[in-house]
């Protein structure tokens, strides 16, 4: 009689939860692995275990094989854990893959459709913190801003996030500048170091800047402008957080900013938190660890 080769055994009907499946081992020992990237230095056993939420007999074997294939490392003289040659090759690798202008317009959008108002990116240039990406907001009333605009620093607030959380000496010759403007032209703005103080010390305390009751997009400065073209427009509040890199650099400023019957000025209000917390969220996905 002829043999005929049965075809292999066809598996169960597959559910969406089987493939999800993963390996559980992995997945435990995840939180090891964070726990010791969120720590400013190495940890003992005990206190990766807690970090991980684990006992520590069982964080201490998940360990043994961490430390086999690089991921983690052992001081021999002081027994404490630290994160390994191969998890430093591979935090490299993903940060030399990081597009951080795209990762920032998909937060500008989830900025937009939280708020409802307009959202804008800025970095620092060469005439000072330059407007790179601007999502107008789908209310009637329209700001006018535009890529390619320079912000002030002493009277706006993405200018001010700039001046407050960049180091001093890459601010200074520009802020002395824009403050000897100020006083020439007599502005309704800080004109000496002693009067912008009190706006950089509160926005430091705060992590954010704000700017209350007016913005001046009309007086913003673009290469070649003049300022007898420039005009006051009122009413207009802003929210403006620093984004920072894995180095602890800030990259760029968010903000958020609208009409004041529409934004409130509290620092605890809606648009504020949001804000703010985009940022933070932002700075994460660019590798900013805040030190404890």
């Amino acid at each position: 009689m002829k043999s005929t080769a049965l075809p292999p055994a066809m598996p169960a009907e597959t559910t969406p939860a089987d493939v999800r499946q993963g390996i559980q081992s992995v997945e435990v020992a995840g939180p090891l692995l964070l726990a010791l990237a969120k720590s400013s230095g190495p940890l003992a056993l005990s206190a990766l275990a807690k970090g991980a939420g684990m006992p520590a007999a069982k964080a201490h074997r998940y360990l043994v094989s961490l430390i086999r294939i690089g991921l983690v490392e052992q001081n021999p003289a002081t027994g404490l854990y630290d994160l390994g040659a191969l998890a430093l090759e591979l935090g490299l690798a993903s940060l030399g893959r990081l597009d951080a202008v795209r990762l920032a317009d998909q937060t500008l959008a989830a900025l937009r459709d939280a708020t409802n108002e307009t959202v804008a990116l800025s970095a620092w240039g060469n005439f000072g913190p330059t407007y790179i990406r601007l999502l107008p907001s789908r209310r009637p009333v329209t700001i006018n801003l535009q890529i390619g605009s320079v912000m002030p620093m002493t009277y706006t607030a993405s200018g001010l996030c700039f001046a407050a959380f960049l180091p001093e000496d890459e601010t200074a010759e520009l802020l002395r500048a824009e403050l000897a403007q100020n006083r020439r032209e007599h502005l309704d703005a800080p004109q000496s170091p002693q009067e912008f103080a009190p706006l950089l010390q509160e926005t430091r305390r705060h992590g954010m800047a704000r700017m209350i009751g007016h913005l001046d997009p009309g007086r913003v400065r673009s290469p070649g402008r003049t300022r007898a073209a420039e005009r006051l427009v009122a009413g207009f509040n802003a929210f403006s957080a620093p984004v920072f890199d894995h180095m602890g650099r800030m990259r760029f400023a968010l903000t958020v900013v609208g009409s004041a019957a529409q934004i409130e000025h509290g620092w605890d209000s809606p648009v504020a938190l949001q804000t703010q917390a985009h940022a933070q969220q932002l700075s994460q996905r660019l590798g900013y660890r805040e030190q404890q």
